[in-house]
C-alpha cells in the first residue's frame, strides 16, 4: 500500500560498539531517537529531552527524576 509519504531516514549517530552498549544496557537507541525527535517537535527543547529520555521507562525515579518528567510533559500537553 503506497501511501505517497516518503519515509523518514533516522539517523542515531552511534558507532556500533556504541549502539551495542547501549542494547546491553537494556535500552533501546532507535526507541530512544524516535522520542527525542517527537518530544523536540512537541515543543521540548533539546536538551530537556535529552535528559527526561533515559529515566521515562525507569519504574523507581528519583524525586529530581519525577519533577523532570512532569515538567516535559506539561510542555507536551500546552502545545
Amino acid at each position: 500500500m503506497n501511501t505517497g509519504m516518503t519515509p523518514e531516514i533516522l539517523s542515531i549517530d552511534l558507532s556500533d560498539e556504541e549502539y551495542l552498549q547501549q542494547v546491553a544496557q537494556g535500552r533501546d537507541p532507535v526507541q530512544e531517537q524516535i522520542l527525542l525527535i517527537n518530544l523536540i517537535r512537541a515543543g521540548v527543547p533539546p536538551e530537556a529531552a535529552r535528559q527526561v529520555i533515559p529515566v521515562l521507562n525507569k519504574l523507581d525515579r528519583s524525586p529530581d527524576e519525577e519533577t523532570l518528567v512532569r515538567k516535559v510533559w506539561r510542555r507536551v500537553r500546552s502545545q
